[in-house]
């Protein structure tokens, strides 16, 4: 289960990809004309929800709302408007029911408006496989006299094109050594997962992070840590 973030108005580099990959396939875009670069954005993996989040470079620019549209790189159609983000005072979108393959490129245009008025547009080229960011799974740990019961929380649900062939880290930390664990989760990413560290010493503090490795190496999102202190005789210390 569980990057350049610069908005681009279709850079030189990226242009010129674009017109060849056009060529080669016979695929024609009307690309709007862009005037400036106003946008950052980040795709992340949230929950194993694709999330397209952006944030505007001039701050003093106030859109009320904002509009997103997208096409794929390798198919001759139109852009296409999200439904869900097509008049969105979120600074984010969903794209998880928009956006499956991990093998395409997929051409964004965010538009922001105050009123009925445009106040800027621009745009994004993103491969899922590249660009997308893995935010950490959500987990408890609960302590005992000598071990650790984390409990990893994924969604009940998870598609298959969204496990990105994940690892799955568990890391453990007291007294400055740091130990990793993974552990392997047979099937797919859903539902709790549950892993025990064990022979740990009592009446010692342990810390717990929890984190998604992906097979490009690309730098990890780490947890908070959350601690807890195994005491003899006590059943659990959870903080």
């Amino acid at each position: 289960m569980l990057l350049s973030q610069n908005a681009f108005i279709v850079r030189p580099l990226n242009l010129f990809l674009m017109v060849c990959i056009s060529l080669v396939f016979g695929i024609s875009h009307d690309l709007p004309d862009y005037t400036s670069e106003s946008c950052t954005f980040k795709i992340s993996l949230q929950n194993f929800r694709s999330i397209l989040s952006w944030e505007l470079k001039n701050h003093s620019i106030v859109a009320t709302h904002y509009k997103l549209l997208y096409t794929i790189m390798s198919k001759p159609e139109d852009w296409k408007i999200v439904k869900n983000c097509a008049n969105t005072t979120r600074s984010f979108c969903d794209l998880t029911d928009e956006w499956r393959s991990t093998h395409e490129a997929y051409v964004t245009l965010l538009e922001g408006f105050s009123g009925n008025t445009t106040l800027f547009n621009c745009s994004r080229n993103f491969w899922l496989d590249i660009d997308m960011s893995f935010e950490p799974p959500e987990f408890e740990i609960v302590g005992f006299t000598n071990h650790i019961n984390v409990i990893v929380k994924f969604p009940s649900i998870v598609e298959e094109e969204l496990q990105f062939d994940l690892s799955l880290v568990i890391e453990e930390q007291s007294e400055g050594i740091v130990k990793k664990h993974k552990p392997t989760v047979k099937g797919n990413m859903s539902g709790n997962f549950t892993y025990i560290i064990d022979k740990l010493i009592p009446n010692t503090n342990y810390c717990v992070s929890v984190y998604f490795e992906h097979n490009d190496e690309q730098a990890v999102i780490k947890s908070p840590l959350k601690c807890t202190l195994l005491q003899p005789g006590q059943e659990s210390e959870f903080s």
